[in-house]
């Protein structure tokens, strides 16, 4: 990107259009190599949606304090709850259950789900960050149950 910032201070067509014309070529080729990889807001979103749950790295992909505030950047707002869709549901015995989520995380109930709504495969789920690194669980109409993702 560097390469693009200097060519714009070029003053003369041809030197300007010949250093546009090298700059592109490197930024074509790395990106062929998978050596830059160029993502938009949305995807930046969906990549953080999908991580929801694990405890990531502080750089600016995922929200990590870079020196640059961008008030209007929502790829880099911290996602505090998940409103999602159980795609799959396993029974883990004692009432606890491990549940695949729409964005393709793994989590498991840390306390047994009891009462008339238990979890099952096409439900709606709100998952939220609570205490201590755990996460709290709610189906539409149940109650709240505590949570961690494993995968």
């Amino acid at each position: 990107m560097a390469e693009f910032a200097a060519c714009r201070g070029r003053t003369e067509p041809d030197a300007r259009l010949a250093c546009f014309d090298a700059a592109a070529a490197k930024l074509a080729t790395a990106t062929a190599n998978r050596d830059l990889i160029v993502l938009d807001r949305q995807d930046v979103v969906e990549t953080r949606r999908s991580l929801f749950g694990f405890s990531l790295p502080r750089i600016a992909l995922f929200g990590g304090r870079d020196g640059a505030r961008d008030p209007a950047a929502v790829a880099r707002e911290d996602i505090a709850e998940l409103d999602t869709t159980i795609t799959r549901v396993q029974s883990l015995g004692n009432g606890k259950y491990q549940l695949t989520l729409a964005e393709g995380g793994t989590w498991r109930s840390t306390e047994p789900w009891t009462g008339a709504k238990l979890p099952e495969a096409g439900s709606k789920i709100n998952v939220r960050r609570a205490s201590l690194g755990s996460y709290i669980f709610k189906l539409p109409g149940g109650r709240a149950v505590r949570g961690m993702r494993v995968g």
